[in-house]
C-alpha cells in the first residue's frame, strides 16, 4: 500500500522554485542556509519546502549584493534584525535599498569634477566642495531617515496590510526618492537664492 502524499501549502516551495522566483542557484540557496542567512526549510515528510519568509530573506540578501555589500555584510546586517523580523518587514527593508541603489556616485563625482576641470576650476576647489556636499548630505540623510523611519515605516510596520498593500506601498518608494531629490534641489535653490540676495543687499558681489 502506497503511502498517502503528503499535503502542501500554496504559499511553500521546493529548493528549485525558491531558487528560480529569486534568481539564485539551487547550490547558492543551499549554501546560505548553510551559512545561516535563511532558516532551515520547513520539512514535510522527506522534502525540504521554503515559505514566504525564505523569499524575502533572499530577496533582501540580493538588494544588499547590488548595493555593493559583501557576503560578510550581508551577515552583519541580517544579524542586526529583530528576531520576530516577519516576511513583510524584510520586503520593506528591501525596497528601501533598492528605490536608493543607482549609478554609483563616485562616478558621478568623477564625470562632474572632469567636467569642471574642462571649464578651468582647480582641483582642490573642487575636492573641498566634494568634502563640504559630502559632510553636509549625510547630516541631512540621517534626519531625513529618522523622520521618514519615525513617521511612515513604524506607523506602516504596526499595521496589518495585505500582500497588494505591502506590495503597492513598495512602488511607491521610487517615486518618493524622486520627490525627495527634487525637494532638495528645490531647497539649495532657494537658499542660494538668499545668500546672493543678502550679499547684494551689502554690496559684496556673490
Amino acid at each position: 500500500m502506497s503511502a498517502e502524499p503528503v499535503e502542501r501549502d500554496v504559499s511553500l516551495q521546493t529548493v528549485d522554485e525558491l531558487a528560480a522566483a529569486t534568481g539564485f542557484t539551487v547550490r547558492t540557496t543551499r549554501y546560505y542556509a548553510s551559512l545561516g542567512l535563511i532558516p532551515p526549510p520547513i520539512r514535510k515528510g522527506r522534502v525540504g519546502y521554503y515559505g514566504p519568509d525564505h523569499r524575502a530573506r533572499l530577496e533582501l540578501i540580493r538588494a544588499l549584493q547590488d548595493h555593493g555589500f559583501t557576503l560578510q555584510g550581508v551577515e552583519r546586517f541580517l544579524d542586526g534584525l529583530p528576531k520576530d523580523v516577519t516576511a513583510e518587514d524584510l520586503a520593506i527593508q528591501r525596497a528601501l535599498i533598492t528605490s536608493w541603489t543607482s549609478d554609483s556616485a563616485d562616478e558621478i563625482f568623477v564625470r562632474i569634477a572632469r567636467e569642471l576641470r574642462r571649464m578651468g576650476l582647480p582641483k582642490d576647489a573642487l575636492a573641498q566642495a566634494q568634502e563640504i556636499s559630502t559632510r553636509y548630505m549625510e547630516g541631512l540623510v540621517h534626519e531625513l531617515s529618522r523622520v521618514f523611519r519615525d513617521q511612515v515605516i513604524e506607523p506602516f510596520r504596526q499595521t496589518h496590510h495585505s500582500a497588494a498593500e505591502v506590495e503597492r506601498f513598495e512602488q511607491t518608494l521610487p517615486r518618493l526618492r524622486d520627490l525627495t531629490v527634487e525637494a532638495i534641489v528645490a531647497a539649495f535653490q532657494e537658499a542660494a537664492n538668499r545668500t546672493i540676495s543678502r550679499s547684494l543687499e551689502i554690496g559684496i558681489k556673490p
